[in-house]
């Protein structure tokens, strides 16, 4: 690669910018910080000679070239830092030869590198017969407002990939529905809440009782009592992939429901798939629920989940089987799955790539459990950084990529615009 050092040190500054979203201000939709982010993002592509726009501060894009519009959209911004990191979350740390930071992965890295890969293009002085659009997000993590804006008065080309999923490449994507549990207030609890993003696996819940608890079921459930103050702990993982993580509400909706409340049905359908959502499987995985945030309204305990439906599923079928849960509930967002073609030219442009760079000839184009920002565009796929085999500690503390992890992918990406344009 190169400019390594020169790489490493836009990505050092771009890490330090804490871009967890904040309250809007005028001009910053999303909060100071991720404002700042984006400009820089963009001062750094002008500085190499691309043609920049800012679209008030929801999304940016970069574009170099003539011809068929190839996209490409990643994203800046990051979950909730959380606790337990070994290393500072905002200040790039290198130990032996990995790098850790929130946000290195997901998405701020992956995106540095195909800025870094479409320079080097741009210097070659190749032939291009493509005209390639960055597109640099600043929402993905919190609900897709910065593509909303953008489409609202833009289109997207209509094939593109995402620097935010697997390797190989992912033709396919499931579903994802934001879907929200509404039970009745409990009778001696009270002020429950739990969870950062909706789709991260709870990590830690707590309730508060209104008189004494029994002790022993504290035990029993592995929780702790801190006055009035009842927690679990869990383990956070990707909502896409909830089998990885221990969300922290199973064990105190348990304990409540040993306390003689009324919340049996969730703990039964939400919690220990009573209606065998998993059973629901193909190539792409199972069907998935995963319990992100908890809180409590003046009239509701608020249960929000992240249902991942394969692909074609349709949405009554999904629905159908909520139904049958007995609980009231709100579908707040519905993101039906995506499929492009597997054999196509546009899969087999990056998937050439991708064997290039690593010698994998056996290489397949795979479905996964996520949703990323690939289906911005009518024909579009995630393409890395995650590596086959590896886990970067997305969503979670100590998030990290080797530096071999780094050039490969640098590699693949260089090799696939070079593929692309021609």
């Amino acid at each position: 690669m190169k400019d390594f050092e020169a790489f490493i040190s836009d990505l050092s500054y771009l890490i330090s910018i804490p871009t967890e979203k904040s309250t809007a201000t005028p001009g910053a939709p999303f909060g100071e910080n991720i404002k700042l982010c984006l400009n820089t993002f963009l001062y750094v592509a002008s500085c190499m000679g691309f043609e920049t726009k800012n679209y008030d501060n929801y999304i940016g894009e970069i574009t170099f070239g003539e011809g068929e519009e190839i996209g490409i959209i990643g994203h800046l911004d990051v979950v909730p830092a959380g606790t337990g990191w070994d290393t500072p979350p905002y200040k790039l740390t290198k130990i032996g030869d990995t790098y850790y930071a929130r946000g290195i992965a997901d998405d701020k890295a992956p995106m540095l590198l195909v800025l870094y890969a479409l320079n080097e293009l741009k210097e070659s002085g190749m032939p291009v017969n493509k005209k390639f659009r960055l597109f640099v997000g600043c929402d993905e993590e919190s609900g897709w407002q910065d593509v909303e804006y953008f489409s609202r008065n833009h289109s997207f080309p209509e094939y593109g990939f995402s620097p935010d999923g697997n390797f190989p490449v992912t033709y396919s994507e499931k579903g994802m529905y934001i879907v929200k549990f509404k039970l009745p207030k409990l009778k001696n609890f009270c002020s429950l809440s739990g969870g950062t993003v909706v789709n991260a696996v709870c990590a830690s819940a707590c309730a508060h009782a209104k008189s004494s608890v029994d002790k022993d079921l504290i035990a029993k459930h592995g929780l702790t009592l801190n006055g009035n103050k009842i927690e679990s702990v869990g383990r956070s993982a990707h909502g896409s992939q909830p089998q990885l993580g221990l969300n922290a509400m199973k064990a105190l909706f348990e304990f409540l429901l040993d306390m003689g409340e009324d919340v049996k049905n969730a703990v039964d359908y939400l919690f220990n798939d009573k209606a065998n959502l998993s059973g629901n499987e193909n190539e792409q995985g199972k069907l998935t629920l995963s319990a992100g945030l908890l809180s409590e309204t003046d009239e509701n305990i608020v249960i929000t989940c992240d249902v991942r439906v394969p692909a074609p599923m349709p949405a009554k079928e999904v629905f159908d089987i909520i139904d049958s849960f007995g609980i009231e509930y709100e579908a707040i967002e519905k993101h039906p799955p995506v499929m492009v073609e597997k054999d196509g030219w546009f899969v087999d442009a990056l998937l050439s790539a991708y064997k290039s760079a690593t010698g994998e000839e056996d290489a397949k184009a795979i479905a996964m459990g996520g949703s990323t920002f690939g289906r911005a565009f009518s024909k579009g796929v995630s393409f890395g950084m995650d590596f086959p085999d590896s886990s970067n500690g997305i969503h979670e503390p100590n998030e990290h990529i080797t530096e071999k992890e780094l050039l490969t992918a640098y590699e693949i990406y260089k090799t696939a615009l070079f593929n692309l344009a021609k």
